[in-house]
């Protein structure tokens, strides 16, 4: 409930925001790789995915920005067979996990120069919180039955780079919840998360 509520407020500062200036569209989509806190008994091993979204900002120095991507994660765990004396008798058998979220970042940032003056070239520094709403997921081992948590949490920060109406940015973010509910695995992993974006620009009508 803390989180939903904090969830809230920064969602309508926001939209406060961005309603009372210029804003800008950015549409794209790239890769991303998941770096986990701790391996466990497991060895979850992070692998990569994508992710392609929208996100909105205020045409400010300093400004706000609220965005929706589709985010697509990939891990690989291992399991050792063993005999009854506790002695490895199989190889590591490796699975694969999979999801599929909406990913709602929540961030604060400056550009290095005014993009009012309509600078060709610019750069920027944003950070913020994210929630994840995990909308399907997939594991290739018939004989777990997996529950995922309705919410995980980020924090990170992102710099970016944009050039006429392209822009590529890079961002890692913290996680702050870890990923699975109950005690199928005896190590549930918080999984931090790299991002590489580019994509265009479009500058909505004032």
């Amino acid at each position: 409930m803390r989180h939903q509520k904090i969830l809230l407020s920064l969602t309508v500062l926001t939209v406060l925001s961005l309603s009372s200036s210029a804003q800008e569209v950015y549409l794209g989509g790239g890769y991303n790789s998941s770096n986990l806190l701790k391996q466990g008994e497991e060895r979850w091993t992070g692998r990569s995915g994508y992710q392609l979204g929208a996100d909105i900002r205020s045409v400010n120095v300093w400004f706000a920005q609220f965005g929706a991507h589709l985010l697509v994660r990939n891990l690989n765990y291992s399991l050792t067979g063993l005999d009854s004396a506790g002695v490895v008798a199989l190889g590591n058998t490796e699975f694969r996990y999979t999801d599929r979220s909406l990913r709602v970042p929540l961030m604060v940032g400056r550009h290095l120069l005014n993009p009012k003056d309509g600078s060709a070239v610019n750069a920027y520094l944003m950070a913020g919180p994210t929630v994840i709403f995990p909308l399907s997921t997939e594991l290739n081992n018939s004989a777990l039955n997996v529950t995922t948590n309705g919410s995980q949490w980020y924090l990170g920060a992102t710099g970016g780079l944009t050039i006429k109406f392209l822009f590529v940015e890079t961002g890692y973010s913290f996680a702050m919840s870890n990923v699975f509910k109950g005690d199928t695995f005896q190590t549930d992993p918080r999984i931090n998360l790299f991002h590489i974006t580019g994509g265009v620009r479009l500058r909505l009508a004032q």
